[in-house]
């Protein structure tokens, strides 16, 4: 009975991250649909970091940088955006151009145009969302070793 009870958990987990990651994605390519492109140059990055330590008097670990990006939309404003996905390193150099994604309606509604940087979070729900299916489907049948005589 615990592993029904487990397995119906995950997969309404995994249904509920199903439909948010379809919204997001409806979103998303309503988005798509409407934004113009525009030529962006890096000209900074934004630091995250993360003060978690393995050893108390420890140095920081795990910093994110974002890049930040100037654009001019069709009304010759500058506007800028800083991108949705961190990384460990800097992934271009500052004075690179980068392609963009905006709203006319709302220019300072952008996008970097990268897989990550439009279909980011419909991405990782939509993956989120498998893995709790899976394990919701699997469950019942057991993990491999925790089979009952």
């Amino acid at each position: 009975m615990s592993r029904d009870l487990l397995a119906l958990s995950f997969k309404v987990v995994g249904l509920a991250f199903a439909v948010i990651a379809a919204v997001t994605a409806i979103f998303t390519l309503s988005f798509v649909f409407r934004a113009e492109p525009a030529t962006g140059i890096v000209i900074d990055y934004s630091r995250l970091k993360n003060s978690i330590t393995l050893m108390p008097e420890g140095d920081e670990t795990g910093v994110l940088y974002y890049p930040v990006v100037a654009y001019r939309a069709a009304d010759g404003v500058e506007y800028q955006l800083t991108g949705r996905s961190g990384r460990a390193e800097r992934r271009y150099p500052v004075g690179e151009q980068v392609p963009v994604l905006f709203l006319s309606s709302n220019p300072s509604d952008a996008r970097l145009k990268t897989l990550m940087g439009v279909w980011g979070t419909p991405v990782i729900l939509a993956g989120l969302a498998l893995v709790f299916l899976v394990v919701g489907l699997a469950a019942p049948h057991g993990f491999g070793g925790s089979r009952r005589a």
